[in-house]
């Protein structure tokens, strides 16, 4: 845990974007995490539309009004929109003022600008101010200097590789290219984290499991063009983001909403966080999912997030908003959604008839109140009562467990534990893996 709050303290700062030295340094810090492999695409690259920028870097940012600095874009990340180009010259306050960006959320804070890291043909100079310095500009004239330094580097991609007894593998992704922002995502980037080291600790794994940290949109883009041999072993995806606020978690549904891997996170939230929201495919928000499931891809990818936080997009998300037992309860909602996939199965009876649950042969019987005494019976309980007389019926070597407890809307830890008790009296077999 703590460690994660150091790695968003070392990150967070600086100046990301999609190619930046900047980057590069903190794709040097991650790489000193996890044995990372580092994909590399090169300035200038085009798929789909799609292109790979310049590294950018500025160098000096003022407004000057009568030959005093007003504005210095040099004192926050944020304070030069991201690839905006050099300028210099006079120009006057409506002119200005057509080129400062802001949100009237917020009066005294930067706003996140990110427009032209995926529209270069539109590319602009311009300044991220509050709301209050937009305002103070009054009628005349203004000396407006913007140097910055771009020159071809390359988009790094990282990526981590857990193998597993089958080739068959789960993704998990987040972003690293928001410059000051410390919940979008470096948050996400270090639950991802947190999460495969606990996962190369386990003494067997029945599936591979993969980590993505790339800039968003563009790094997956890129990455999915040119690494796309794997692609047919992904049985589903889960992308993380903005974890680490103090807010119930919400998971985004796939496209299809029906896979495996929306069904096992959807019970883990339901019977382990109540509070947590659910909402269809970008309903809730919008990211990586969209490449990951683009045509021809079609790999089933959620969402888990803590959004929306009113300090989105702005230089208020900082470190100061990030709360180590959010970021743990996002690793551990993540860790029971594998802990599922990799112990969902299907079960063979092994007997004909009806079984008496409660008789000490086999002492199957879960305890429940007799409706005929009692007025009302606890809803908990007709539940249980509900599976006893069902569950014998889905020991047919076609339903898995997990669309059990979908079916019956229960615990999927409660009813594997209860499972395991007619495997432990020779009733069932159970058979593994389970992938759909």
């Amino acid at each position: 845990m703590k460690r994660m709050l150091e790695l968003i303290g070392a990150i967070a700062p600086l100046r990301l974007a999609p190619v930046s030295e900047e980057t590069d340094e903190a794709v040097r810090i991650l790489c000193g995490e996890l044995p990372f492999r580092v994909h590399e695409y090169a300035s200038g690259e085009e798929h789909n539309g799609w292109n790979v920028p310049l590294s950018w870097q500025p160098e000096r940012a003022e407004i000057r009004r009568n030959g005093r600095v007003i504005f210095d874009g040099m004192r926050h990340p944020l304070a030069v929109v991201g690839y905006g180009v050099s300028f210099s010259g006079r120009v006057g306050a409506e002119e200005l003022k057509r080129h400062l960006f802001y949100n009237a959320s917020f009066p005294n804070a930067f706003v996140y600008h990110c427009d032209y890291f995926y529209k270069p043909w539109k590319r602009d100079w311009g300044f991220s101010v509050p709301l209050n310095f937009y305002r103070g500009i009054e009628d005349g004239e203004y000396d407006v200097d913007i140097v910055t330094r771009e020159y071809p580097g390359t988009m790094k991609v990282l990526e981590y590789v857990l193998p597993g007894e089958s080739d068959e593998s789960y993704l998990l992704n987040a972003h690293d290219c928001h410059a000051a922002q410390a919940n979008d995502d470096i948050s996400g980037v270090v639950v991802g984290i947190e999460v495969m080291r606990r996962l190369s600790k386990l003494a067997r794994r029945r599936f591979t499991y993969r980590l993505v940290v790339a800039p968003e949109h563009l790094g997956t883009v890129f990455f999915t063009k040119n690494q796309s041999s794997f692609l047919p072993s992904v049985k589903g995806a889960i992308f993380l983001e903005m974890l680490g606020n103090r807010n119930r978690m919400a998971l985004q549904h796939s496209f299809t909403g029906d896979s495996i891997i929306d069904a096992a996170m959807g019970n883990v939230l339901r019977h382990g966080w109540p509070d947590a929201v659910e909402g269809p495919f970008r309903t809730i928000v919008g990211n990586d999912e969209t490449v990951w499931e683009a045509p021809g891809i079609e790999i089933p990818c959620v969402s888990l997030s803590r959004f929306p936080y009113p300090e989105y997009h702005s230089s208020m998300d900082t470190e100061d908003i990030i709360h180590a037992d959010m970021l743990d309860d996002a690793v551990d909602a993540v860790l029971s959604t594998i802990e599922i996939l990799e112990t969902n199965g299907v079960a063979e009876r092994c007997f004909t008839g009806l079984i008496a649950l409660s008789n000490p042969k086999y002492d199957l019987y879960i305890s429940t109140e007799d409706p005929s005494i009692r007025v009302s019976v606890p809803e908990d309980q007709k539940k249980w009562h509900y599976m006893m007389t069902c569950l014998p019926r889905y020991f047919d070597g076609r339903t898995s467990f997990l669309d059990i407890a979908e079916k019956l809307k229960i615990d999927y830890f409660k009813l594997r534990s209860y499972v395991g008790r007619f495997e432990s009296k020779g009733l069932i077999r159970i058979l593994y893996p389970c992938t759909s």
